[in-house]
């Protein structure tokens, strides 16, 4: 691999979305129940970050933007004793072109410990920050194992993991000839873009965004969070299935649901505005398992007006014939044909960016059946990695400008957790739970008549 390597345009708008006002920053808690030995878990983390180089990757600047690798130091991990399962600490400040786009906090009690992930989006997505934790396990397991007893081996190359493939990240997966059989059905998705461009969306709550350079003076991130039993997610599973769509297609329609009863609550609701989803789509191919920690990732946008909620039935099939619309055509690439577009005309990317406006009123996004293909033993779903089990996972994504809320969905041992993100500036705790409550309550009526 490279010594140096060019940012994509995608990697380019996030590093510059990342301001103070809006850190560009996911998270994931991992909980576990244990307590996580010090130097298993520091070899552990060391070892897989050899195979996910863009997680030890700096940013510099001069002609191009290029990632460089600096000499390898030990990750930035913190150490706290205290009550693991308590509110989520304040998030810690990343600067790419001062350090590497990853922080780890581990805190402690007598038997439970709580792993903290922050991760600088430009460097990876959902799914690459899913393949970095799964390594990281593995390897604990085979550190515990070999401090245990020396005939076990440490730490391995993880053989499915080719970092060569770095170099081709920016190709969404496409060679030559196939990117000119994509193109001519992104004629579709022009018609789509005039549309987005053509429509105004507004943030769910009224509000000015903060400076880009004025931090929050709110807790970062703020979270509330909803764990669905196995029963519950099973049955969810096959609602979908009985109304022809996909489990995220469902969670979508729901949300809008809940959304706007919300919206009625706050008095901020008006059945002729636009809600515009942000929609992030995996751009991974059956070969996903060779891929270091990366973004291969687009995103799509669902245009929603209040009004179109009277009927729920119909807003469901409307959204699975856009999603089949956007499979047909492909359009998943559009998004990302665009910002490459935009990367190629001077200060465009920036300015589009950085842009004082509401560009989507909320973010959506569904990692699916997290650490599925981990190799590692389990119980009752629950991951064993030497000495410690997963109990959990939290995962959050990060707020942009004039949105208030983030949702990242995710099942792990066969139970589905709803995480929303809110900006604590404009959306009280209180008004977060009660949307959350909302969502839950939509989700379960949908239980409920998949049940009978």
């Amino acid at each position: 691999m490279s010594t140096t390597l060019r940012l994509t345009p995608f990697e380019r708008c996030l590093v510059l979305e990342h301001c103070a006002g809006y850190p560009c920053d996911c998270f994931v808690r991992t909980v576990f129940e244990g307590r996580v030995d010090d130097e298993c878990f520091t070899n552990a983390v060391r070892s897989a970050l050899e195979f996910h180089p863009l997680l030890r990757a700096v940013v510099k600047t001069g002609w191009t933007e290029k990632w460089t690798f600096p000499d390898f130091s030990d990750p930035s991990i913190e150490w706290r004793e205290g009550n693991a399962g308590g509110p989520f600490p304040q998030a810690r400040k990343i600067d790419l072109y001062r350090e590497t786009g990853l922080k780890i906090l581990v805190i402690r009690d007598q038997s439970n410990t709580d792993v903290l992930f922050q991760f600088h989006h430009a460097c990876c997505d959902g799914a690459g920050i899913d393949r970095f934790i799964d390594d990281v396990l593995v390897n604990y397991a085979r550190e515990w194992e070999h401090a245990s007893d020396a005939s076990h081996s440490p730490c391995q190359h993880p053989a499915t993991v080719d970092v060569n493939r770095l170099t081709k990240r920016g190709a969404h997966g496409l060679r030559f000839s196939s990117t000119l059989k994509v193109l001519p059905s992104q004629l579709v998705g022009l018609l789509g873009a005039a549309q987005f461009w053509g429509r105004q969306p507004k943030p769910v709550v009224e509000h000015q965004a903060r400076d880009r350079d004025t931090a929050s003076q709110k807790q970062v991130p703020s979270i509330t969070s909803y764990r669905f039993d196995k029963a519950e997610t099973l049955t969810l599973r096959k609602a979908a299935i009985e109304r022809n769509v996909s489990l995220h297609e469902l969670l979508v329609r729901d949300f809008f649901l809940a959304l706007w009863k919300w919206q009625k609550k706050l008095g901020q609701y008006d059945a002729d505005s636009w809600v515009r989803m942000m929609v992030p789509m995996n751009m991974r191919d059956t070969s996903y398992r060779s891929l270091p920690a990366m973004n291969q990732v687009s995103s799509i946008f669902l245009d929603r007006r209040g009004k179109d909620g009277s009927d729920p039935d119909q807003l469901l099939n409307s959204i699975r014939e856009e999603m089949e619309v956007i499979r047909k055509f492909q359009l998943r690439y559009t998004f990302l044909f665009l910002l490459e577009i935009l990367n190629r005309i001077p200060t465009a990317l920036k300015k589009s960016v950085t842009r004082d406006e509401c560009k989507t009123s909320v973010i959506f996004s569904s990692l699916g059946k997290s650490l599925r293909r981990c190799e590692l033993p389990r119980e009752s779903g629950r991951i064993w990695a030497g000495d410690i089990v997963l109990n959990d996972i939290y995962g959050i994504a990060p707020l942009r400008p004039y949105n208030c809320f983030t949702i990242f969905n995710l099942e792990y041992a066969n139970r589905l957790r709803v995480n929303l993100h809110y900006d604590a500036e404009f959306v009280s705790p209180a008004d977060a739970e009660e949307l959350m409550n909302l969502f839950v309550l939509a989700l379960n009526e949908t239980i409920q008549v998949s049940g009978r």
